[in-house]
């Protein structure tokens, strides 16, 4: 595997929680895992990092970072003011290739039903986050962009950690297709709104499994 599929093999198991937070991994165990180099490995491990999945401990390896359910609040708070922008700059700034590529991911998403997370390769796969990527892109704000990357991935690992799963989360594809009129129509306002109601039924899901 060459770096960039170890960093999407890696990245996809600890947000899916197959690699458990707290575990410890060594270079020369997921060297021999991955077939990876020691220099390729340490740029995937420093990739990781960066996005907070992992830590390093000096002499001892690296550990994959705890889940804290505590900051869904304020994950949520965050998220759904940066995602409202996000759509209200996307609406005004979206290509015709890029909403032909959303509308893509939801006529599958419609047709195909939604994959359990040990069928797709990584989480980039998943609908939710191709569209939402695609979204941040449109925006032409790459610093937003990173940081709304971040936060999706942090959010969907909670959602993991807690026991929800890829077809829990179906459910909140419901409202994407108003997100996509919303940027068919050049509306910014109806797409933050839109954006920001998909963030609060993310919310509602996690309040739900804590009733």
């Amino acid at each position: 595997m060459n770096k960039n599929e170890v960093y999407e093999a890696m990245r996809f198991q600890i947000i899916s929680n197959a690699i458990q937070p707290g575990k410890i991994l060594t270079e020369k165990d997921l060297m021999e895992q991955f077939g990876i180099g020691r220099t390729p490995l340490r740029d995937v491990l420093l990739k990781l990092e960066e996005e907070a999945l992992i830590n390093t401990l000096p002499r001892h390896g690296h550990m994959v970072m705890p889940v804290d359910v505590s900051e869904v609040r304020e994950l949520v708070e965050l998220r759904r003011e940066l995602e409202g922008f996000a759509g209200s700059l996307a609406a005004e700034r979206i290509s015709p290739s890029q909403l032909e590529q959303m509308r893509a991911i939801l006529q599958q998403d419609d047709e195909h039903g939604i994959p359990e997370r040990h069928s797709m390769p990584n989480i980039s796969e998943f609908f939710d986050t191709r569209f939402h990527f695609i979204l941040y892109e449109a925006t032409q704000n790459r610093k937003l962009a990173k940081v709304l990357r971040g936060l999706h991935s942090v959010m969907f690992r909670i959602w993991f950690h807690i026991g929800l799963s890829t077809l829990d989360y179906s459910l909140l594809a419901q409202n994407l297709n108003s997100v996509l009129k919303a940027l068919e129509h050049k509306d910014p306002q109806a797409a933050r709104h839109a954006m920001q109601r998909h963030v609060e039924l993310y919310a509602e899901k996690i309040r739900e499994k804590f009733l």
